[in-house]
């Protein structure tokens, strides 16, 4: 007969809105992270904003651009050097691309790429997106959007999030899911400034008695629409 202590439960992953979050927080489980989910519906005034970040960008010296499969290298520096800056929950991980992968999936059209590159040449913001699968609309979501550390604070993330936009609006595309961690309130306003309205919210909770809050977690089902964004 095992005298051994029961084990732990693991952590769950689930939308606050779920009768299941409020059971747990009722049993003494706690919150250890929050993530969100959002869609963004190509409106004439979401134009207008992205318009307007992408001209606030351009007049303070940057260019924005499209980029490419010669461009994969470029984004995956730019990811690899901010990856320390991700905000780390169960639903918003990330793992920086393979430039290679990257490269085939834009050349394929299975990803799009959006940048910002300052007076030097210097790709100092980029976002990458993709064609959802399987979801109940056609969605182009968020891969991942990811601004240079000294550059941060100056609307760049804002800037190619609404090129991105723009130009797959011109394409026929109509709506737009992104997602982040919920301490990264500056990715939150970014996508807010452009007409993203967040429409889901998710909790990592931790059983009674975890010490700590824990890196992974069992969802319990689907995560976040979208990518994740650094601090921008």
């Amino acid at each position: 007969m095992s005298t051994g202590a029961a084990p732990a439960s693991p952590p769950r992953v689930v939308r606050a809105d779920d009768a299941e979050a409020g059971a747990l927080l009722a049993s003494g489980w706690s919150v250890a992270s929050e993530s969100w989910g959002a869609r963004l519906e190509v409106t004439e005034e979401v134009l207008l904003r992205c318009a307007a970040a992408v001209t606030a960008a351009e007049s303070a010296g940057w260019e924005l651009l499209v980029l490419g499969p010669a461009d994969a290298g470029a984004i995956t520096e730019l990811d690899m050097r901010a990856l320390v800056d991700y905000p780390v929950t169960p639903a918003t991980r990330h793992a920086p691309p393979e430039p290679e992968a990257l490269s085939r999936s834009l050349a394929a059209g299975e990803r799009w790429a959006y940048g910002a590159a300052g007076p030097a040449g210097s790709l100092d913001a980029a976002t990458v997106l993709y064609r959802s699968v399987g979801r109940e609309t056609a969605l182009v979501e968020t891969d991942f959007t990811v601004t240079r550390a000294g550059v941060r604070g100056r609307g760049l993330a804002t800037a190619v999030k609404a090129a991105a936009v723009l130009d797959l609006a011109a394409q026929g595309h109509e709506r737009f899911a992104t997602g982040g961690a919920g301490q990264n309130g500056a990715s939150r306003r970014a996508n807010e400034a452009l007409g993203y309205v967040v429409t889901e919210r998710w909790l990592h909770l931790v059983p009674p008695g975890d010490p700590r809050p824990s890196p992974c977690g069992s969802r319990s089902s689907t995560p976040p629409a979208g990518g994740v964004t650094t601090a921008t």
